[in-house]
């Protein structure tokens, strides 16, 4: 069937909008299954599925970060992990990142102009208990580059300065170069609004991404913070060319990668504001039904937050609208 221009979204055969979801681990059987076990209860699939995973640094690292997110909210589990298992090298990483989470959780996700005496007391404590337990998995877990990417967000929140922080990213890098999540956290360091500059943010990606294809659409996430400080780069040669390496990597190797869903929405930004909405819609299609990315808080200026579910359903409709009849 031939589809006219302008056809929404039920239209193009795709997921209606009652069932998008924003659920960070619908996507990863295996990663939802522990996290549902542990909700429950039971640490050990937490802990299988954590141990199977060395050496598979981007996703361990994806899986210890929805753990720890689980934990804030039911921490007995935990608990129950380390009291059984002392000195467990998975457990400990775990809990360092939980320490992480139930800091940002503290603070709230406000400017610090925003934030008040009382949220940044418990915020600075808990990173202070991240940072000591970090060390402590880092000598326990070797090779894992884990507990260095929580070291690099705990320099973010406590404002640690530029050498001490090359030290912390020495070690991440040299347990693995291409480590994704690890440089998702340094490329908020050196936003503007932590501790960088627009220059640095900008060469810290784009010299990233010339190191292996999964860190390709870091110049893409850099773009999207630029934008959200008010200067837009989209219809840069930079993301330009981000987009030229970015999309194969998206579409081919990357399509499975546990950051692929977020990259997506980064991608569908870039394509919009330069008028490539068939490329765009081809990104609504990989994502189906989830909305759970970062970027779908935020309006198409992405000056103002928005509802995720209605965000992700707005722009993809809008997509839909102006993509060319056969796309």
């Amino acid at each position: 069937m031939r589809l006219l221009p302008g056809a929404g979204p039920a239209a193009r055969g795709m997921v209606p909008d009652g069932e998008l979801t924003a659920d960070p681990h619908h996507a990863d059987p295996e990663v939802a299954a522990a996290v549902s076990a542990a909700l429950a209860g039971d640490w050990h699939p937490a802990a299988a599925l954590v141990a199977s995973l060395h050496g598979d640094w981007d996703r361990r690292t994806a899986a210890i970060g929805a753990l720890a997110t689980a934990a804030t909210t039911e921490r007995q589990w935990l608990r129950d992990w380390l009291a059984e298992r002392d000195g467990d090298p998975d457990a400990t990483v775990v809990q360092a990142e939980t320490f992480v989470a139930l800091a940002w959780q503290r603070r709230g996700a406000a400017r610090a102009r925003y934030t008040s005496r009382q949220q940044f007391g418990p915020f600075l404590q808990l990173l202070e208990y991240a940072r000591d337990t970090a060390w402590k998995a880092a000598e326990l877990a070797g090779a894992d580059p884990t507990p260095w990417a929580t070291l690099v967000t705990v320099c973010k929140g406590l404002e640690v300065r530029y050498q001490p922080f090359d030290g912390i990213w020495s070690g991440l890098l040299v347990r693995a170069p291409a480590h994704r999540p690890g440089h998702n956290r340094a490329l908020q360091y050196w936003c503007p609004k932590w501790h960088g500059t627009e220059e640095r943010l900008l060469d810290f990606a784009a010299g990233a991404a010339a190191l292996a294809p999964s860190l390709t659409p870091l110049p893409l996430q850099a773009a999207f913070e630029m934008a959200m400080e008010g200067n837009p780069i989209w219809r840069s040669r930079y993301v330009q060319e981000a987009l030229d390496t970015a999309l194969p990597w998206l579409n081919g190797e990357g399509a499975q990668h546990p950051a692929t869903r977020e990259d997506r929405g980064y991608a569908i930004y870039a394509l919009h504001h330069n008028d490539r909405h068939d490329e765009a819609l081809a990104q609504f299609r990989q994502l189906g039904a989830h909305a759970d990315g970062y970027v779908w808080n935020f309006t198409t200026d992405v000056k103002r937050s928005a509802d995720p579910l209605k965000q992700f359903a707005a722009l993809r409709s809008q997509t839909c609208r102006k993509a060319s009849r056969d796309a």
